[in-house]
């Protein structure tokens, strides 16, 4: 058959072109190298090139690129459809100009029902684009009944997606994409498909895995066994404490997630930022009995078991608030204040952050298979089981005495 390929033109031309065209797998074809009027010193020129070189983005008959444009959720189907080699049959008589690419892409279970959440001739956003490319990514993923949250996460942590500004959480799953980034997603597709390994942004990967489940052991290490937070421990009769998040942070990752909480922190014990992570657990405490003239430093509520020398990190004055408060801020912080335990109900938030060493972490995994993040409550004698307690399926040498 024919190889054709029509790339993003304007709606008026697509229409007309894609009533009477079929696209079969070969309809994707090397057109001559570009030259876009626009793109020269254009963060994404490379990108650009290489996308409508495969024949799949073009331009305008004015020569322009229009890289800051934004690219429809109907031209995104069609830009899928072609990325994958997805068979396209023709436009029925009077249907839009993209019924047989969303057709192609549900019968792929690329594209299901409720994906896009509007006008599908309005701008796509960047969690739709997530959807989409992921599960042409791949096929695992297609048909499968994941959350929004979940699939943003599959996408930032394969190297589909990365941040959109300078901080890690910045990626904007509801902000429009432009024809700049669907050409950067269609290279990174295309590196995929010729088996390269694409690079991770970590510290985006961490907020879109912090913002899906609440923490990033998946990111960090390539974990994925922990208990679902928020985790609640009876510490005793009197106190509860909640887990409410987990961010493991490196030090030495300067673009990382929450990065900047660390600026100016205090190492102490055998903490060096140099050599380990910090494991920021964000805490909040409940009394749970009127107990008269009782309190609980909530940051002690536990401390974290490991089987070498360990250390504690404490924030920056800045971070650090003595003004008599227990509330959740934003980021890592300490406040510095007690809970009062006299009335059953009380809350109050913080954060415990222990080191742990990058070579303890690598014997753990080399002798347990993951890494045991073991915990043992304040109150009790050491080693007791009843006070020990394991947020991941992995467990130390403890948990067999």
């Amino acid at each position: 058959m024919k190889k054709v390929w029509i790339g993003l033109l304007s709606l008026v031309v697509l229409a007309g072109l894609l009533t009477t065209t079929s696209f079969t797998r070969d309809a994707r074809v090397e057109a001559a190298a570009p030259s876009f009027k626009d793109v020269t010193g254009h963060w994404a020129q490379s990108s650009i090139n290489t996308a409508a070189q495969a024949g799949i983005l073009n331009g305008y008959p004015d020569g322009t690129f229009k890289p800051e444009g934004t690219i429809t959720r109907s031209e995104m189907l069609k830009v899928m459809a072609l990325t994958a080699h997805i068979e396209v049959g023709p436009a029925a008589a009077g249907k839009p100009w993209y019924t047989p690419f969303q057709a192609a892409l549900t019968d792929a279970k690329v594209y299901a029902a409720g994906d896009f959440s509007g006008d599908i001739n309005k701008p796509a956003t960047r969690l739709e684009l997530a959807k989409l490319s992921m599960r042409v990514a791949k096929a695992d993923y297609r048909g499968k009944k994941l959350s929004n949250d979940e699939l943003l996460f599959r996408a930032v942590n394969a190297g589909l997606l990365s941040r959109t500004g300078a901080k890690a959480e910045t990626i904007e799953p509801n902000g429009t994409t432009t024809r700049a980034q669907a050409a950067v997603l269609v290279t990174r597709l295309l590196k995929l498909e010729k088996g390269e390994k694409l690079a991770v942004d970590q510290g985006a990967s961490s907020a879109a895995e912090i913002a899906w489940h609440q923490h990033n052991m998946i990111t960090m290490f390539d974990q994925d066994d922990l208990v679902k937070f928020p985790y609640s421990i009876d510490i005793n009769s009197k106190y509860r404490v909640s887990i409410e998040q987990l961010t493991i942070l490196d030090p030495l990752d300067k673009k990382g997630f929450f990065s900047e909480y660390l600026e100016g922190a205090d190492y102490y014990g055998d903490a060096n930022p140099e050599t380990g992570y910090v494991f920021a657990y964000k805490l909040k405490g409940e009394s749970l009995l009127n107990s008269t003239g009782e309190s609980q430093v909530i940051k002690s509520s536990f401390y974290m078991y490991t089987e070498a020398s360990k250390g504690i990190v404490q924030v920056s004055e800045k971070f650090s608030y003595p003004d008599g408060q227990l509330i959740d801020r934003n980021g890592i912080y300490e406040n510095r204040k007690v809970l009062d335990l006299s009335k059953k109900g009380n809350v109050g938030y913080n954060y415990y952050l222990p080191f742990v060493s990058k070579q303890y972490i690598k014997e753990q995994i080399k002798q347990y298979g993951g890494i045991s993040i073991h915990l043992e409550k304040f109150g009790g004698s050491f080693g007791d089981k009843k006070y020990q307690i394991y947020l991941t399926d992995v467990k130390d040498i403890w948990f067999k005495k």
